[in-house]
């Protein structure tokens, strides 16, 4: 035995194992357990990571895995002489996905370490906050608004409220609150109801506004959402955005291009909203496209990002929970030099077809580690930045449906006299006049790029499954090809044994309706998604068919993957199809598209209760949505109004009912008794308008008001009652 060959080697085994590189999460300024943070100590500032055992001098880059599998922006450093190294890292946003991340460091010599960190809640965030409501219209927000529930407070502890709008933007409710002693609190509050530091009203402004509860003395706090829904949402009406008129400048977008199609706009721009509409990029349902953005940053410690709002089901609203993309970010440019961002966006199957609006939002953050995405689409900024409007015209997607859903108005309800409910019953018609076919897919995924099936010299086939019972009009074929190709043909065939059999329909030198590039193949080249629309549909019954192309360009390949059993191996022929051989262990990458029969819109609750419930004395917001393919086409919201009864007959409240609030030229004035006169005073007690009614409804037309603030009073003969009005 060659003792001394023995000795070197286990010298440089322990040498290797005691000097492997290796990070460890420093998380001890904000936690007492190594390798946890809480998510917003995450976002704010992050923490640092440190590397030993790396190549020294070396470039380092850190990232971190959440664990859904995404990954978060890439954090840089450089490895000291002897390899060490320390890099902050923070999260994408003040909410992260719960649990295990995996935090990876590389440098450029390829060597790599992990940790594993673990991201928790909140250890302050005790109390459970709800409202009775989730979703309201504006006016309903103004008229009669919101009632608040919090518990898990500190018995009589003292409480503070803060609402945040759409935008960020906080004001706390005014006046002193202390729960009760079962450590429960309760508060009503309205847009007219007078916080700090926006006043007497607060903003009108739709989407997702947040309510914060805490206790004064302690660092114990609760939150919940709602949602605020434009009266009369259209998409031939956005809502507008604009940044609050402070000290900070609006910095501009000065370029926004999809698959290298964009156009440049006015790098000295002051102006924060710019319409760019008549800008239009064609794209297709179902397929990815890169994004590329510049813009000018106001700072150079601190990004700006970029928000992406689109309209994909053209009901007049950017924000919903699907509409928004946020991806983008740059650090420190001019708007004209090299830097930009960019990012790949899919367009969803079921978007609709034609004109869809997109919003492009740009904002300043507070500091390199937090930054800001904004959830708001529209309403009043205060942070340096910039919002565009372009447009999309989206085809292969799905066609309006045409649909007329038809939402009663308000209902006024009676208890019987004593009890506490009221039965209620109310329809909710609906028709559509679009077509009845639609467009399905059967898709077998990428994984990750992992191989590839030359077209040289050979067609290349990959089977489908048509689904027994059904009878499938295939119309579009979307492969995976590695490498740019300007054309193929395209042959489709019946099943032989578990190869390709008797050919059914052929098409020759098919181009391409698009060619996007999403990713890149393990040699090295571009992966594009390819859309081959064919000539005419391709009748099939069910059981397995085959798919054979051969792409046209220098060393094009159709994307491959291990094979998962589900379908049969990749087959090759030399010679046009007349024998094939197999591709043992490997699946082509592609989708078959085909016409579907329409499925009938659905009408699905979303808040409160279905026709013919029990409902509860006073407000009642019920929701509903008009749903086709998982498309929310149109929303119905209306409020259905309790009055309770007295078991005596004499005892009887007066309700009275204001709205819209604030209001623009004609204010509905209801009521259970009839009203004689309604009057209106400014904040100075001059009576500014009179109006005699005589009636339980009425409209009072206030076109001629300035805007402001007023007092309204009724007057039954028996009672006066006094409302606070905003004229917008």
């Amino acid at each position: 035995m060659n003792v001394k060959l023995l000795l070197k080697s286990l010298f440089l085994l322990f040498f290797g194992l005691f000097n492997a590189q290796q990070i460890t999460l420093d998380t001890s300024l904000v936690s007492d357990t190594q390798g946890t943070i809480d998510e917003w100590w995450y976002w704010s500032g992050g923490f640092p990571v440190l590397g030993t055992g790396f190549t020294p001098n070396s470039k380092v880059t850190v990232f971190a895995t959440d664990p859904d599998g995404k990954p978060w922006r890439n954090f840089e450093g450089t490895a000291d002489s002897e390899g060490k190294f320390s890099i902050q890292i923070s999260a994408k946003k003040n909410k992260s996905v719960k649990g295990s991340h995996v935090v990876k460091a590389t440098d450029t010599n390829g060597k790599t370490a992990t940790a594993n960190l673990t991201v928790v809640g909140n250890p302050n965030e005790t109390i459970a906050v709800t409202t009775n409501f989730k979703y309201l219209t504006m006016d309903q927000f103004f008229n009669f608004g919101l009632k608040l529930h919090a518990t898990k407070v500190e018995p009589n502890a003292q409480v503070v409220v803060h609402i945040f709008s759409p935008n960020e933007s906080g004001s706390g409710i005014t006046g002193q609150y202390f729960a009760d002693e079962n450590g429960n609190f309760d508060i009503s509050f309205n847009g007219n109801t007078t916080t700090y530091p926006w006043g007497d009203t607060m903003p009108d402004i739709a989407g997702t506004w947040r309510i914060s509860v805490g206790e004064y003395n302690s660092n114990y706090f609760g939150t919940t959402e709602f949602r605020i829904l434009p009266n009369n949402p259209t998409p031939n009406s956005y809502d507008p955005i604009d940044k609050v008129d402070n000290f900070i400048p609006a910095t501009p977008i000065t370029r926004f291009e999809i698959n290298g199609l964009g156009y440049n706009t006015d790098p000295d721009s002051s102006t924060f909203y710019e319409d760019m509409t008549d800008k239009i990029f064609n794209l297709q349902a179902g397929q990815t496209y890169n994004v590329k953005i510049k813009g000018q940053n106001r700072t150079d410690y601190a990004p700006d990002t970029y928000t992406l709002f689109i309209d994909w089901n053209h009901n007049g609203i950017l924000d919903e929970d699907n509409e928004i993309i946020s991806e983008g970010y740059i650090f420190g440019s001019t708007g004209v030099d090299d830097k930009f961002t960019e990012f790949p966006i899919t367009i969803p199957q079921n978007a609709i077809n034609g004109n869809t609006r997109i919003r492009v939002l740009k904002m300043q953050s507070v500091t390199e580690y937090s930054m800001f995405w904004p959830t708001g689409a529209s309403g009043y900024y205060y942070n340096s930045g910039q919002a565009e409007d372009y447009t999309l015209n989206i085809t292969n997607g799905m066609a309006d449906p045409g649909c007329e859903f038809t939402c009663p108005a308000d209902i006024n309800a009676n208890t019987n006299p004593g009890e506490p409910t009221a039965k209620v019953n109310y329809t909710l018609p609906f028709a559509c006049s679009g077509n009845s076919t639609a467009s399905c897919s059967i898709n077998y995924p990428s994984n990750n790029f992992q191989s590839l099936v030359s077209f040289t010299n050979v067609l290349v086939a990959n089977d489908f499954i048509v689904p027994a019972g059904q009878t499938m009009k295939v119309n579009k074929i979307v492969p995976n090809f590695v490498r740019f190709s300007y054309g193929t043909n395209v042959y489709i065939y019946k099943d032989n044994n578990g190869q390709p059999g008797e050919l059914v329909k052929s098409f020759d030198n098919l181009t391409y309706e698009s060619q996007n590039q999403i990713g890149t193949a393990s040699n090295g080249f571009a992966v594009y998604e390819v859309s081959i629309k064919l000539p005419e549909t391709v009748e099939l019954q069910s059981g397995k068919y085959w798919v054979a192309m051969q792409g046209q360009g220098p060393l094009v390949s159709w994307e491959a993957k291990t094979t998962d059993g589900t379908t049969s191996n990749t087959y090759i022929s030399g010679n046009s199809g007349n024998n094939w051989t197999v591709k043992d262990g490997l699946d082509g990458v592609f989708k078959v598209y085909y016409e579907c029969a329409d499925a009938d819109p659905t009408v699905v609750l979303v808040q409160g209760k279905e026709s013919g419930s029990d409902f509860p004395i006073g407000d009642n917001v019920i929701v509903h949505n008009l749903v086709k393919n998982g498309v929310i086409i149109d929303t119905c919201v209306f409020n259905i109004h309790v009055n309770q009864l007295m078991a005596t007959t004499d005892v009887s409240k007066n309700t009275v009912r204001v709205y819209p609030n604030p209001v623009g030229d004609n204010l509905n004035i209801e009521s259970d008794h009839k009203i004689n006169k309604v009057e209106v005073y400014d904040m100075s007690g001059k009576k500014v308008m009179e109006q005699n009614t005589n009636s339980k409804t009425s409209v009072l037309n206030t076109t001629k008001l300035p805007k402001g603030n007023y007092i309204l009073k009724t007057n039954d003969g028996k009672e006066s009652r006094s409302f606070k009005i905003i004229k917008k």
